[in-house]
């Protein structure tokens, strides 16, 4: 059991080198993953799944370091001059459709948001047109008294 504790931290301090981007054994750049972690570990060929909680535990981890990940600012400054012309327009025209469909989905919440006060400002016209309506038949049997 002590190898087993030992290969689960071997584990962790995988993962936290990966997610602080500070690996020794794989490439600084590159989204992470299970394999990803197993090889940063030492481990043999999908060693790492016979770490079920560890794995439960880290898959919410990868998930929210892939979503924050740039492939652009995880160039350094000497591995940048490596890169083709062609891969780093490849790398610009991701994040320009990364945003374009982050600034969609934003629109299309704010157009819902407005078609709601719409809706609700319609239906409190509605309801001041009504007062006003019962309003005005009560002064009118007011002033007929």
């Amino acid at each position: 059991m002590v190898s087993r504790n030992t290969t689960q931290a071997r584990l962790e301090a995988a993962l936290k080198r990966l997610l602080d981007g500070k690996p020794e054994r794989v490439k600084k750049a590159g989204k992470l993953s299970l394999n990803r972690i197993n090889n940063e570990a030492g481990l043999g060929h999908s060693y790492i799944h016979k770490f079920e909680d560890f794995v439960k535990r880290a898959k919410p981890l990868i998930k929210e370091f892939n979503q924050n990940y740039d492939s652009l600012l995880d160039v350094s400054g000497n591995d940048k001059n490596n890169l083709t012309e062609v891969e780093v327009l490849k790398c610009k025209l991701k994040k320009e459709r990364e945003l374009k469909e982050k600034y969609r989905m934003e629109r299309d919440d704010a157009i819902v948001a407005l078609k709601e006060i719409e809706k609700l400002n319609s239906t409190l016209m509605f309801r001041v047109y009504e007062l006003q309506d019962i309003a005005r038949i009560n002064d009118l049997a007011y002033l007929s008294r």
